[in-house]
C-alpha cells in the first residue's frame, strides 16, 4: 500500500528518520537530564546556529544572563566541547577547580582524536599521567629558574625599544604584531635557547607557523569541521590534508614539534655545555629541587615524578610556542591599546615605573614592587582574558553543591561572561584598574577573575608570561608614550568568528620621552 503516492518502504524509512531524530534531540536535551534551565538545542544541531551567530564571548555572556548561575548545554550530533553544564556560582567553581581537583582532573577532550604529539602534551594528557606530568614540570616555572631568564627577556625588549625608537622618529605606526614578534624571541630563547629575531625577521618561520596556530577563525569552513566534528575531520584527514586551511593549522603543529625534537637530539649528543633554557629544564625536570615554589605549588610538585619521552618533550614544545605566544602577544596588544586610549592612567603608571625603578632595568624582583602595573594587567586581563573559558570533565560521580554530576559530563567555566558579569563588576566595560586594589579585591569572591584559570590544573606558565609581560611594558614606558593615531580602531570591536581576537589589527604611535 502506497501513502501519498510513495512505496510503503519510503514511507518506513521516512517515519524512522523522524522517530529517531526525535529521539536523539530529547535524549540530547541536557535540560532534562540534568533539571536545569539552559538554552533549547535544535534538533541534531544543538546551539550551532547561536554560537555562528553570537560568537562564544556573547554566546556565553547571553545565555549566563538569561539562566543564571547552573545552565544546561546541549550541543547535539557534534563534539560537546561547549560542555553539557556551564557554572559561574564560586561556591561550585570552588568545588569543581580546587576542592574536587582529582575529580575534576581533565579537560574536555577526547584522547580519540588529538593531534600527536599534542596530545602527550600537559595540555591534554588525562588522570594520572597529567599528574606525574605536572608534577615533573612545575618546578621549571619557579621564581629561581625565572630570575635566570631575566637577561634573555630584557635582550628581546631592549631589541624591541629599538626598533620602536626607529619608528618614533620617522612618525610611523606599527600594529599589534609586534608584540607577537618579541613574544617569540622571548620563547625561542627562554624555552629552547634559539636566537630568531623576528622584529627585524618578520617572515622567519618561526613567526609565521604560530601566527597561522593562533589565527584560527571559526569562518574557516576547516577549522569549523576541526572544532565540530573532529572524528569526521580524522577519517578525512587523508584527503584533508590537500586542503590549505586544514593544511596551515596542522603544518604549524608539525613544524614545532619537529623543531623541537631536533633541537632535543643535538642537546643529547652535545658532550658538554651549559643551557638554561626550558628545553633543558624538561630533560632534568624529574630531578629538580622545589624549595623555591609557592605552598600551592610544592604540593602540585609532591605527586609522583618522571622523566619525559621525546614525544612528551615534542608535545609540551608545542604548547610552551603556540600557547605562549597567543597569550602574551594578546594580552600586550590590549594593555597598549587601553594606556594609549586612557592617557591619565597611562602617565600614573609611567610616574610609579619612573619612582621605583629611577631608570634602571627592570628585573624579576623590580617589577614585582610595581603595584599599579599588577592592577593595569589585571583589568586588561578581565576585559580581554585570553583563556575566554575554561573546563573540565567529572572521573567518576559525584555531587557539586547538591547538583549530581555522572560520570563524563564536562563542566564549562565561562570567564568571559564572569569577567563581564554587571553584578560582579560594575560598569563591566570599563577599564578601570582600581577594581584592582588591594581593598577592593578582598571585598571580591576570588572565583570571580580567573584569567589564568585556578586550581591545580591553572596555566603552568602563568608566571613566565606576567614577567615577560611586565618587563616589556616597563621598557616600553620608560622610553615612549603610547600615543593612539587616525587608523586606531575607537572602540576596539572583538572579531565573532576568532574568540577574543580583534576584528581588526591594533595600531598605535609611539612618541620618545627623551629626545
Amino acid at each position: 500500500m502506497d501513502f501519498f503516492f510513495l512505496p510503503s518502504w519510503v514511507v518506513v524509512v521516512l517515519v524512522v528518520a523522524v522517530l529517531t531524530i526525535i529521539y536523539l534531540h530529547y535524549s540530547w536535551d541536557n535540560r532534562r537530564k540534568f533539571g536545569l534551565p539552559g538554552p533549547t538545542p535544535l534538533p541534531l544541531l544543538g546551539h550551532m546556529v547561536d554560537l555562528m551567530k553570537n560568537g562564544l564571548c556573547d554566546f556565553d555572556l547571553n545565555v549566563t544572563k538569561t539562566y543564571g548561575n547552573t545552565v544546561a548545554l546541549s550541543s547535539g550530533m557534534f563534539f560537546n566541547f561547549l560542555g553539557d553544564i556551564m557554572i559561574t556560582d564560586p561556591e561550585m567553581l570552588k568545588e569543581v577547580m580546587v576542592k574536587q581537583a582529582s575529580v575534576f582532573t581533565d579537560r574536555n577532550t577526547d584522547p580519540d582524536i588529538e593531534i600527536s604529539p599534542v596530545d602527550k602534551s600537559v595540555f591534554a594528557v588525562r588522570g594520572e599521567q597529567w599528574k606525574q606530568m605536572r608534577s615533573t614540570l612545575t618546578p621549571t616555572f619557579s621564581s629561581g629558574k625565572l630570575r635566570h631568564m631575566e637577561a634573555m627577556i630584557l635582550k628581546c625588549a631592549n631589541t624591541l625599544i629599538e626598533n620602536l625608537k626607529k619608528k618614533a622618529k620617522a612618525g610611523e605606526s606599527f600594529d599589534n604584531k609586534i608584540w607577537g614578534w618579541f613574544t617569540m624571541d622571548v620563547i625561542c630563547t627562554t624555552a629552547f635557547g634559539v636566537e630568531v629575531d623576528s622584529l627585524n625577521n618578520p617572515n622567519h618561520p618561526f613567526v609565521k607557523n604560530a601566527e597561522k596556530a593562533n589565527n584560527i577563525s571559526l569562518a574557516d569552513p576547516v577549522v569549523f569541521l576541526m572544532f565540530f566534528a573532529p572524528r569526521l575531520v580524522k577519517k578525512l584527514s587523508p584527503i584533508l590534508r590537500h586542503v590549505p586551511g586544514f593544511r596551515g593549522v596542522l603544518g604549524s603543529f608539525q613544524f614545532f614539534g619537529e623543531t623541537t625534537k631536533a633541537l632535543l637530539d643535538v642537546r643529547k649528543q652535545a658532550q658538554e655545555g651549559h643551557y638554561n633554557d626550558f628545553l633543558q629544564l624538561m630533560l632534568t625536570a624529574h630531578t629538580m629541587s622545589t624549595s623555591d615554589l609557592g605552598d600551592d605549588e610544592k604540593e602540585v610538585a609532591k605527586w609522583k615524578k618522571k622523566a619525559l619521552t621525546t614525544d612528551e618533550i615534542a608535545g609540551n614544545g608545542i604548547i610552551f610556542f603556540i600557547a605562549g605566544f597567543g597569550t602574551a602577544n594578546d594580552t600586550l596588544g590590549f594593555t597598549t591599546y587601553l594606556l594609549a586610549t586612557h592617557p591619565e592612567i597611562q602617565q600614573r603608571l609611567i610616574q610609579e615605573i619612573d619612582d621605583v625603578l629611577q631608570g634602571a632595568e627592570p628585573t624579576y624582583d623590580t617589577v614585582s614592587k610595581l603595584g599599579y602595573l599588577e592592577q593595569v594587567l589585571n583589568e586588561s586581563m578581565r576585559l580581554y582574558p585570553v583563556g575566554i573559558r575554561v573546563d573540565r570533565v567529572a572521573n567518576q560521580d559525584t555531587t557539586v553543591n547538591g547538583l549530581f554530576i555522572p560520570k563524563g559530563t564536562a563542566v564549562a567555566i565561562p570567564i568571559y561572561a564572569i569577567h563581564m558579569d554587571p553584578e560582579k563588576y560594575p560598569d563591566p566595560e570599563k577599564f578601570d584598574p582600581e577594581r584592582f586594589t588591594p581593598e577592593e579585591k578582598a571585598k571580591r569572591n576570588p572565583y570571580w577573575y580567573m584569567p589564568f584559570g585556578v586550581g591545580p590544573r591553572n596555566c603552568i606558565g602563568m608566571r613566565l608570561a606576567l614577567l615577560e609581560m611586565k618587563i616589556i611594558i616597563v621598557k616600553v614606558l620608560q622610553n615612549f608614550t603610547l600615543k593612539t593615531c587616525a587608523e586606531t580602531q575607537v572602540p576596539l570591536v572583538l572579531s565573532k568568528s576568532n574568540p577574543m581576537k580583534p576584528e581588526k589589527p591594533i595600531i598605535l604611535k609611539v612618541e620618545e620621552r627623551f629626545v
